[in-house]
């Protein structure tokens, strides 16, 4: 097992993300992407979101980590110790999602932090939640790859309102922040995966070339952090498995 290193925790507190290429080898990401993209479930319970000129994005959330495939990720000591070891303590498992930016038609997700809305919409007090997006396939800047402002974490939370059927920074702070911290363009391998803060502004573009993005997000809060509102937030215990049962899980279901 490979967790992130302590250069790469100190990337993220500095930064607000950090980029492990190779998290997952060729094998393992196979596996996940004859998993995704054959998976009917998904479309059929994807949420579509347009974007501020209407474009749709699919994605397709749920929050707890299962014994599917995409729960052997999600739980899987490799993330989860990498989380624990960026926070410093123990967290359970939020929400996993997949997003489906489709060839030429995939919209643009709008100019926020994860943290923007989360705070209200699940009670959290802190900014102790971070995001493990895992790429599926090729992420790039023509089909619209994660765009990250670096350190602007460091800001702290911005007001969000609505844009199209998202929500989104208040575009003042966005256009002050973008004087000051760098644009990054998150191209990603298939298998390469991004840890990032929930306070780290990001977008992505339409997908205008003829390849498809898809990717991964696992979210992880502090136990500490847990909902102070009762019944706003389901809490769902997180209980880990070794990083083999990706390979092993798909070797039992073909049994």
């Amino acid at each position: 097992m490979t967790i992130l290193t302590a250069e790469q925790i100190n990337d993220f507190h500095r930064d607000g993300f950090v980029i492990a290429k190779n998290f997952y080898n060729e094998q393992e990401v196979k596996r996940l992407q004859d998993r995704a993209f054959n998976d009917d479930s998904l479309y059929d319970r994807a949420w579509h979101k347009k974007d501020a000129k209407g474009a749709v994005s699919k994605v397709c959330l749920w929050q707890d980590a299962g014994d599917d495939l995409y729960g052997m990720f999600a739980r899987g000591r490799r993330m989860v110790d990498s989380v624990e070891k960026i926070l410093g303590e123990a967290v359970y498992h939020t929400s996993t999602k997949v997003m489906m930016k489709e060839p030429l038609v995939g919209g643009a997700w709008e100019w926020h932090q994860d943290f923007g809305y989360w705070h209200n919409d699940n009670y959290q007090l802190y900014p102790l939640l971070v995001s493990v997006m895992v790429a599926i396939n090729k992420a790039t800047i023509e089909n619209g790859c994660l765009q990250v402002l670096k350190g602007s974490h460091h800001i702290g939370r911005i007001n969000h309102n609505k844009t199209g059927d998202q929500k989104g920074a208040d575009m003042v702070f966005v256009e002050e922040a973008m004087k000051h911290h760098e644009l990054v363009n998150v191209e990603l391998e298939p298998g390469d995966t991004l840890f990032f803060h929930c306070n780290l502004l990001h977008k992505s573009n339409q997908n205008r070339s003829t390849e498809p993005r898809w990717s991964m997000i696992s979210a992880f809060n502090a136990m500490r952090n847990v909902s102070f509102k009762e019944n706003e937030a389901v809490y769902h215990p997180l209980h880990k498995v070794e990083d083999d049962a990706i390979l092993k899980w798909q070797e039992t279901a073909e049994v």
